[in-house]
This record gives structure tokens, C-alpha cells and sequence, in this order.
């Protein structure tokens, strides 16, 4: 019988190389999408699978209309492997060495699949008949920016007649102390070209009257903080909703000093923005980031050549009550008034989500009305977290975005249970990713005492 050997399963998984940004792993991609396919269907759901312009999501369902319904949500997809050489063992030929599976994926997020299949799993075949509604949304496209599940949610959000959505795609400080995520921050994408001359130029026949496009960019990408480290962009910081008190004191809990923090990063030292702490900006407050910068020549040696246009990548992580659509436009509208006349620059918006943030039921702020399958939820979450881990989950924000969970809130009215199973040692987006195995038993067991809890009678 499938699951019994999760492990196992979970390599075969994370064997087939789907990565959704590049059109070669077309075939890695089918074969993650029907492998996981044959893995609900085993559980007993109904799969559909729903074709999009990129990557198809899968739709399974089972369970009565008049039980209880949640919604489960994962992803298929995994990020590039590259640099291949910095891999102890090939990616996509996951190995076991100690106490971790190691390979792309396998934390991101095809291990927390598992631990919920798995559990599921273990829960019917004690009760065939468990008294619980369960959709699963699976998609393809998460390590691209879910292009294609907006569109999904319009079409099909009246099959999502759900009272709650459970996701396991954030993260937790280490193997022993879990967290119950409840913010993500949004994000904005834009992407700046900066255009001098027609074409590069010799920098000794031309260089003096004509306005360097590296210059502009340095100089627009200068003016975007203060001396402070803030966002120098009127109006950014409007909209900002502070943290409670009692997410501050959460964050306390966290076995992590600033020290400590400073020293896994390993940079001379942190400058964050007014108003946090090193440790409080990651989590509640909202950013600017230049993510890549370039032009002009970039090989070995000198090339003396005024570049013909230079660009930069930046993205803006966002907290309530911030909206993506007016922080790109203000973003946008800075980068434009700044830039030398000398100069053009076109700014192009390439993606992005609000933030998503949910006040744990009885929780100061908490408006009293949520779902009574969310309510469970928590307290289930909350019971069987500190059972199997032997400490109480810590309730926080992340600093990371997922958009999808602010459209799920958006569209189709789901508040999410976000329960993190993967660790900053699991190298996610990095070689030598890895799943650690401890967290999945305990988290196997968990999820088992969740479920169980969720179909009880109210």
C-alpha cells in the first residue's frame, strides 16, 4: 500500500525533475504531475486536471457535501537546480545521509505534501468513512509566481465552497520549534532599463558629454533609501499596519538572538529600517531590494566601452495594509522623476500579490466570526504541534510571500492554516536541499490528530 514507506515516497517524488520556469523539464513536470495524481487517487479522491497557459493544476475531491470542508493546497513545481556542481549528490537523484533527504524539492514542496497525504492516509485506514470534505489544489506554476491560479480561482471558486484552506509552504526556525504562520508579505516586481546611446562607445573617443547609463542607475538606485535605510519613496510607508503587541512577544519566543541571526547571514553587520529591530524588519516590515543589477561589459579584463543601456531588478516586500497596485505605481513613479533627462528609462511591473495576514482565533484583534473549521484548526494545530514536537508552536509572520494565499482570501473568502515544515538549514532555492526527517515523523503524526480533529462533531 502507498505509504507506508514515506520516505520512499517522497524520493520517487522529488526523482522527477519539474521545473516550471524552464520548457525543457516539460517531461519532468508530467511525470511529478502524474505521480502525484496516482498518489490521491490511492486516497481515494477524485482528480481532475485543469488545463492553464503554462502548467496544469490539479483538482481532487472527496468526501460528502454536507461534512466538513477543507481545502488543501501544495505545488508540484521546483525551482532550478543550478549550479549543478555545487550538489553533494544530483538533485534529482534523492539521498538519504543522516537524518536529511537530500534533493530539489523535497522541502519545497514535496516533503510537506507527503507528511499531509501520509497522515491522511493513516487516518482513513482507521476510519474509511472519516466525516471530512477535502479538496486539493496542486499546482504547477508556484515557483513562477502562479501566473495562471488567479485566473483558476475566478473560474472554479464555486467548487471552493470550503470554510478553511491548510498550507504547508512556510518555515520554522529548526527541527524542534514549529510555527503557525500568520502573515506573508506581498510583494511587487518591477524591472528598470536605463537607455543612453544608440550603441556602446568607445569610453576615451566619447566619454564626457555623454551621460553614462551605469551612472543613472547608480544614481537612481541611491536615491530609493535614506541615510536611515528607509524607502525613500513618498508615500510608501502610508498604508503600514505596526504589529501587536502580542506579535511582538511572539517573535521573543523565537530561539534566534540577533547575534545569532547575524552570524547564519554572515555580513559585517545590519542596517534595518526605523521603528525595528533586526529581527522584527524581517518579519513586519515592508522593503525595497534590488535583486540584480547590470550593463556594459561583465567579462574578464577591461573593456572600455560606455554601455549603450543598463538595468535593474528590484522587489518590494509589503505589509498590511499595503496594496500592490499603489506601491508599484509610487515605486514606478519614483524611479522616473529621478532618472537624469540625459537618460530614458522604461519601468515595466512584472509581478506581485498583497500581503495576507490572519489574527489567530482569541488572539487581541481576532474579530470573533471566524469559521468554526478554522477555529478548530488552530487549536488542533496548536494541541498536536506541541504534542509530537514536545513544545507549543510559536504563532508569527514570515517574511517571504506567497500570493496565492492573499487571492484564496480575496476570491473565494478562505482564511489559511500555514504550518511550517521547512527550516533555513534545508537549503530551499539552493544546492543540497533537503527534507529533515525528524520534522516529517513528528509532523506526520501532527497532521494525523488534526485531521481527526477537524472531522469531530462541532
Amino acid at each position: 500500500m502507498a505509504f507506508d514507506d514515506p520516505v520512499a515516497e517522497l524520493s520517487a517524488y522529488a526523482s522527477h525533475p519539474s521545473v516550471s520556469a524552464d520548457s525543457s523539464f516539460a517531461q519532468g513536470m508530467t511525470g511529478a504531475r502524474h505521480y502525484v495524481t496516482s498518489l490521491l487517487r490511492e486516497l481515494g479522491f477524485s482528480v481532475e486536471t485543469i488545463e492553464t497557459p503554462m502548467h496544469p493544476i490539479l483538482l481532487a475531491t472527496r468526501g460528502d457535501p454536507s461534512w466538513p470542508h477543507l481545502v488543501v493546497y501544495g505545488h508540484y513545481d521546483v525551482q532550478p537546480a543550478d549550479p549543478l556542481d555545487l550538489w553533494t549528490s544530483p538533485p534529482f537523484e534523492p539521498e538519504v545521509r543522516g537524518d536529511r533527504l537530500y534533493g530539489r524539492g523535497a522541502a519545497d514542496n514535496k516533503g510537506p505534501q507527503i507528511v499531509h497525504m501520509t497522515a491522511l492516509a493513516r487516518v482513513l485506514q482507521r476510519n474509511p468513512e472519516l466525516p471530512l470534505r477535502i479538496t486539493y489544489l496542486i499546482e504547477g506554476e508556484e515557483e513562477v509566481g502562479s501566473p495562471s491560479f488567479k485566473g483558476f480561482l475566478e473560474r472554479y471558486k464555486d467548487r471552493l465552497d470550503a470554510e478553511m484552506v491548510l498550507v504547508s509552504d512556510t518555515g520554522s526556525p529548526n527541527p524542534e520549534q514549529i510555527v503557525i504562520t500568520t502573515g506573508l508579505r506581498g510583494l511587487v516586481a518591477l524591472e528598470a532599463r536605463f537607455k543612453g546611446p544608440a550603441m556602446d562607445l568607445h569610453s576615451g573617443v566619447h566619454g564626457g558629454p555623454v551621460f553614462n547609463p551605469l551612472r543613472a542607475v547608480s544614481e537612481v538606485c541611491a536615491s530609493l533609501h535614506d541615510e536611515e535605510g528607509n524607502v525613500a519613496v513618498p508615500g510608501f510607508y502610508d498604508e503600514v499596519s505596526v504589529p501587536a503587541d502580542w506579535e511582538r512577544d511572539e517573535l521573543l519566543k523565537m530561539p534566534q538572538t540577533e547575534e545569532e541571526y547575524l552570524g547564519f547571514i554572515g555580513a559585517p553587520g545590519f542596517k534595518p529600517s526605523s521603528g525595528y529591530n533586526s529581527l522584527e524588519s524581517v518579519r513586519f516590515g515592508p522593503t525595497l531590494e534590488f535583486n540584480g543589477i547590470g550593463g556594459g561589459y561583465q567579462g574578464e579584463g577591461s573593456k572600455t566601452v560606455i554601455p549603450s543601456e543598463a538595468f535593474v531588478k528590484i522587489t518590494c516586500r509589503l505589509v498590511p495594509n499595503q496594496k500592490e497596485g499603489v506601491i508599484a505605481s509610487l515605486v514606478k513613479a519614483a524611479i522616473e522623476e529621478r532618472c537624469p533627462p540625459e537618460v530614458s528609462v522604461e519601468v515595466s511591473v512584472t509581478g506581485g500579490g498583497d500581503p495576507y495576514v490572519v489574527i489567530p482565533p482569541g488572539k487581541p484583534g481576532s474579530s470573533g466570526e471566524e469559521s468554526p473549521l478554522l477555529k478548530r484548526a488552530f487549536s488542533a494545530a496548536e494541541q498536536a504541534i506541541a504534542q509530537s514536537f514536545g513544545s507549543s508552536p510559536i504563532f508569527m509572520r514570515e517574511g517571504g510571500s506567497i500570493p496565492i494565499i492573499g487571492d484564496l482570501k480575496e476570491i473565494a473568502g478562505l482564511d489559511s492554516l500555514l504550518i511550517g515544515l521547512f527550516t533555513p538549514a534545508d537549503n530551499l532555492h539552493a544546492p543540497d536541499e533537503s527534507f529533515h526527517l525528524g520534522i516529517m515523523e513528528k509532523a506526520t503524526t501532527a497532521f494525523e490528530s488534526i485531521f481527526e480533529d477537524l472531522a469531530g462533531p462541532t
